[in-house]
């Protein structure tokens, strides 16, 4: 069976699953060099087919990560009989119908187009933090495992426990938005003058540079519960029409928020840290309510929230689990991957394939490609017998070099295959690279590449970090 999984949101991306093995999967932004494009994936479909083989005739489902059929249960009867276009027939009709049905939510929605030459193409729109739990299992090593999705909202869901067993995976519990630690932490990703849903990992990296004056402050935003959390959405304006994401309440209470250009003062610093502080203490707390609720010994963690690494690195410390998985693409676009993958196992059934080791599910380039394009480009280049020596001695000589192989990640984070590499030894080394490569501001942090065998003598935990989520 061909499952073409599909993301039409911020990080639009598709993927191509075949009976239960994964043939490609890529966002939209590796083609049009937007970042986190939302537009429809296109170039995403078109390589995962190209990929695969296939054209869109070959495709026997399509998978897509939002259920609107939730939203058809909130419709008002002015909403649903105003019609606009005949169009709009696709969520009147399921309203109407619905409000005979004494209230009961719509799990799922699919729709069966009838093609002209007989053929059928079933769309199945599945819940969003659905999809998430989908990855997180069936891309994990856990045969049965506790699922932890959160993220700023899906179609009214933030937050939610699962249990996944082999193919199948059971709510447990789930917090609605407005109730959301994405959406919390992208408020103050916000009110610390970046950009909310993309600079979240520049409030991570900010900080480490904080101190504690302001964790009891924003401590007090967040309060813990025997099921999960609450907001006090006094300080908050994310679920409201407005541009800001937090209230003037907050802002009294914390300061002038900073505008983009400024140089961040100790205070924002601290602003940082006591946001992270607050969504730690919250991931911890909602870990050990998983591990209760499933009694499961291992934690696969997936939705935006899941890309910070610090956060990821405190749960390993609390132990409350003996085994971890977190998504690479723990964010919307690996949701196109689960929503396939879902479809394949979760509605039909089928058994699971050995997971991938990897996140290489993006598009590769042959050296020919490689060098028509430099020759289109104008630029000089040499071919190298023995690229890896080359590299070694370029680093050791205290140069800077990319280095390009193999296929594309899925996730957003550089895993070898589309690196900038440098030696950490020069003591100037990172602020160079924020300045004059990445163009960047001087707190943000870079990874470590370390031999296996070599981890004991720089950590004091020698566990495998293939994915750039753990911060130890």
């Amino acid at each position: 069976m061909r499952i073409l999984g599909i993301n039409f949101s911020i990080d639009a991306a598709a993927a191509l699953v075949r009976d239960g093995v994964i043939v490609a999967a890529a966002a939209e932004e590796r083609f049009s060099r937007q970042k986190h494009d939302g537009r429809f994936p296109e170039q995403a479909i078109d390589f995962c087919l190209r990929h695969g083989g296939l054209s869109f005739d070959d495709v026997d489902a399509v998978a897509f990560f939002w259920n609107p059929g939730v939203h058809a249960e909130t419709f008002q009867g002015r909403q649903s009989s105003g019609i606009r276009h005949h169009m709009e027939y696709l969520y009147s009709v399921p309203n109407h119908l619905l409000r005979r049905l004494d209230g009961r939510g719509v799990r799922q929605l699919d729709q069966v187009l009838h093609l002209d030459d007989g053929r059928r193409l079933t769309v199945h729109y599945l819940e969003h933090h659905l999809c998430h739990a989908a990855s997180a299992l069936y891309l994990s090593p856990f045969d049965e495992a506790a699922l932890l999705t959160v993220d700023g909202y899906g179609e009214r869901t933030a937050t939610q426990i699962w249990h996944g067993r082999d193919r199948m995976i059971e709510p447990l519990w789930r917090q609605e938005f407005p109730h959301s630690l994405g959406s919390f932490y992208a408020a103050f990703t916000q009110y610390l003058g970046f950009k909310p849903n993309s600079g979240e990992g520049k409030v991570m990296g900010l900080a480490s540079y904080g101190g504690d004056s302001l964790v009891s402050a924003i401590d007090s935003m967040i309060r813990l519960t025997d099921t999960g959390f609450e907001l006090d959405l006094s300080y908050f304006a994310f679920f409201q029409p407005r541009r800001r994401r937090y209230s003037e309440k907050l802002v009294a209470l914390l300061g002038p928020e900073r505008h983009p250009r400024e140089v961040p003062t100790q205070r924002q610093m601290d602003v940082a840290y006591a946001a992270q502080k607050a969504l730690e203490k919250t991931m911890i707390h909602l870990a050990r309510i998983a591990r209760e609720r499933t009694g499961s010994k291992n934690l696969a963690v997936a939705g935006g929230v899941a890309l910070n690494c610090v956060a990821n690195g405190r749960l390993l410390e609390d132990r409350a689990f003996e085994r971890f998985f977190f998504v690479p693409a723990a964010g919307d676009a690996g949701a196109a991957l689960g929503a396939a993958l879902y479809v394949g196992h979760g509605l039909h059934g089928q058994p699971r394939a050995a997971p991938p080791n990897h996140d290489y599910h993006g598009p590769e380039y042959t050296s020919e490609q490689v060098e028509a394009t430099l020759k289109r480009a104008g630029l000089r280049y040499v071919r190298l017998d023995d690229p890896s020596r080359h590299a070694a001695s370029a680093l050791a000589a205290g140069r800077i070099i990319g280095w390009f192989q193999g296929r594309m990640e899925l996730g957003p984070r550089a895993l070898g295959n589309r690196s900038i590499l440098a030696d950490p030894r020069p003591a100037g080394m990172k602020d160079l690279l924020n300045a004059r490569v990445k163009f960047r501001e001087p707190f943000r942090p870079f990874a470590p590449a370390v031999l296996a065998e070599a981890c004991g003598d720089y950590f004091s935990r020698a566990e495998a970090s293939p994915y750039m989520l753990r911060v130890y």
